[in-house]
């Protein structure tokens, strides 16, 4: 897919789906365990009550600055999307909230144009899922050099991005189940490590503190247990799904990682 297939996709997501979890992704326990992952960042990052400005790029139809803007009551919020639907779905879930548009401002635009400008620098930036969304590590390390930017000195990038390195070890425990590898969607260039993690910290001056697998048993479950034992399947209603992202979601808060390299998702915590 070239960049005006993936946008054609997402605009067909967000006309379908609107203001429904299902516009940005498959599964509401993922987005629990995202959520979960990023509320923790933000403390480790800002403290248990932080004040300042957080960005978040590729914010789809605001479901993570909602549930954000509500968990950290004195931060205000930048959203934002290259595709006008999901937008205009955030703006709706905004008024359905309550919040205001000081806490939560939402703006079409593309990170790869070199026009786009937000104001003052941020405390905070994050992505879910967006980055890879991009076509090349070439493009990717160009949106990174951007955020790297728009952050200020001591500000904190937190990432939840598809890695090839995890993603790897996911297939591996696939393959000794019995079950073929799984492939990215075309719409996807999942993050290569050996590229990205020297970007970050040569060229955009930012320290990888960490990188926490935060929903390695989910997606054990999900993506190779139950399958295995379905002929296959992807089922994700079932039951065990739910009670796994409960368990990893219990154990990250007391050990992050605690269930090894086994998600499709990681979370790159960073400071400038």
């Amino acid at each position: 897919m070239d960049r005006d297939d993936i946008k054609a996709h997402w605009r067909n997501w967000a006309n379908t789906y609107g203001t429904d979890l299902r516009a940005t992704t498959k599964t509401s326990t993922a987005k629990k365990l995202e959520l979960d992952a990023l509320t923790r960042a933000f403390r480790r990052a800002m403290g248990p009550r932080p004040q300042g400005r957080v960005l978040e790029i590729g914010c789809g139809n605001g479901a993570n600055c909602l549930h954000l803007a509500a968990a950290f009551p004195d931060l205000r919020f930048t959203g934002v999307d290259f595709i006008p639907e999901m937008i205009e779905a955030a703006a709706t879930r905004r008024a359905d909230s309550g919040l205001s548009e000081n806490r939560l401002s939402l703006v079409v635009g593309d990170v790869l144009d070199p026009s786009l400008t937000l104001g003052d620098a941020f405390d905070l930036i994050f992505t879910d899922r967006c980055l890879i969304n991009l076509r090349s590590d070439d493009q990717i390390c160009t949106a990174l050099t951007r955020l790297s930017s728009m952050l200020a000195p001591g500000g904190h990038l937190v990432m939840i991005e598809n890695s090839t390195t995890s993603y790897a070890q996911q297939n591996w425990a696939r393959e000794v189940l019995g079950l073929p590898p799984r492939t990215p969607a075309a719409f996807n260039h999942f993050l290569d490590e050996q590229v990205v993690i020297p970007h970050l910290e040569e060229a955009c001056g930012l320290k990888v503190l960490d990188i926490e697998d935060f929903i390695s048993l989910h997606d054990l479950v999900l993506y190779a247990l139950l399958p295995a034992l379905n002929g296959g399947e992807i089922d994700y209603e079932h039951p065990l799904v739910e009670f796994a992202t409960t368990l990893n979601i219990a154990a990250s808060g007391r050990t992050p990682s605690s269930f090894g390299m086994f998600g499709q998702n990681r979370l790159f915590f960073c400071r400038k």
